[in-house]
């Protein structure tokens, strides 16, 4: 067994797994390859929800070459039945000598089950090769399991002086084409988008993903969040021209609305976890992955009750002024020990603008 060899496969299917990133969804990202004799002998990634797990196509193109192999794959394969057989029962059919796992599977359904199970059929089994960035590549599916909360990425445009609107609200454009097109990705990426009320009556957004490239990838579009406290959202905006979109309002009002079938409205009583409950419910219709698109009020309630996972901004050298409206509207921290931490981690130039992925 040689580590590095291990490394170099358990590398390929890290990016095989990466072709299903738009697809999968809310499958974890999978990608296995077969290898005897030195050579690859099948290799497969799971593209969709209820299609082959990356272990069968795998299994299935190496055919008789399967017996006494070594099955590479960045996911402990599955134990259970869901849409597809268990993947573990695959492998013990055809008789596949050794198998390296970068990480165990975080869901309480196969964490380590698979494992225990191949080891009982005398299946060599190694682990934690790549396993950070095993971790990394389906970072959402490992929190929402652990921590039982979605994954929370706030996007933001702003200017060189922290600035994402003018004293008059006005903000089109801070940042420029290539950014907002590099926005349509992220937004392919998540399984919701949330914003608010204000920030859709005061720009009108679609908040949809619109770039061919992912539109022929997706299933569907992302659905749409929308914290709406009073219900003032009127028919006739932007967000509501998609009646196959799904879209949940949340609000405090009792007042009666009538939108299309698509809409649902959900009312919360007003209280300080209010945002919590929201992001509660947004998991329990099976959204682990929330892209938030929104203003400062938000931005910055998120901030303070620490619950954004990831800070991604957009940022244009300009600068707007002082009398502008910044993206935090955070005040009070009168010492150094009650900041906010992220960690950067990375930094990418989008023409002339930079994209800064910030972490916690």
């Amino acid at each position: 067994m040689n580590k590095d060899i291990d490394k170099y496969y358990l590398d390929m299917t890290l990016k095989l797994a990466q072709k299903g990133e738009f697809t999968v969804y809310p499958n974890p990202k999978v990608g296995a390859i077969i290898v005897k004799d030195n050579k690859i002998v099948g290799s497969g990634y799971h593209k969709s929800s209820g299609s082959s797990h990356a272990e069968a196509i795998a299994i299935e193109k190496a055919g008789s070459k399967s017996k006494n192999s070594t099955l590479y794959v960045n996911l402990e394969p599955c134990s259970h039945f869901g849409k597809t057989p268990p993947c573990v029962d695959l492998i013990i059919k055809h008789q596949i000598k050794r198998v390296v796992i970068a990480n165990y599977d975080p869901n309480p359904l196969v964490n380590k089950k698979s494992i225990n199970k191949l080891r009982r059929a005398g299946i060599s089994v190694s682990m934690g090769i790549l396993k950070e960035k095993a971790i990394l590549l389906n970072k959402e599916f490992y929190h929402m399991h652990q921590s039982k909360m979605p994954h929370v990425t706030v996007k933001v445009g702003l200017s060189l002086d922290g600035k994402i609107a003018l004293s008059n609200g006005f903000s089109k454009w801070i940042t420029s084409a290539e950014s907002r097109q590099d926005v349509q990705s992220e937004r392919a990426k998540s399984s919701v988008i949330l914003s608010t009320s204000k920030t859709i009556l005061n720009d009108n957004p679609s908040l949809n993903v619109r770039e061919t490239h992912y539109l022929r990838q997706l299933r569907k579009q992302p659905d749409l969040a929308v914290i709406d406290n009073s219900l003032c959202l009127n028919k006739n905006l932007h967000i509501f021209n998609d009646s196959n979109r799904k879209i949940l309002i949340f609000t405090h009002s009792n007042e009666k609305r009538k939108y299309r079938n698509n809409v649902e409205v959900i009312r919360l009583s007003k209280n300080h976890n209010y945002i919590q409950k929201v992001f509660n419910l947004l998991l329990e219709r099976g959204h682990y992955k929330v892209f938030v698109e929104s203003g400062s009020t938000l931005i910055s309630h998120l901030l303070r009750k620490q619950l954004i996972n990831e800070l991604l901004l957009y940022v244009s050298p300009k600068l707007l002024g002082h009398l502008s409206k910044s993206f935090s509207g955070i005040h009070n921290i009168t010492k150094l020990n009650d900041k906010i931490n992220f960690k950067v981690h990375d930094i990418l130039p989008i023409k002339n603008d930079l994209k800064i992925r910030l972490v916690k």
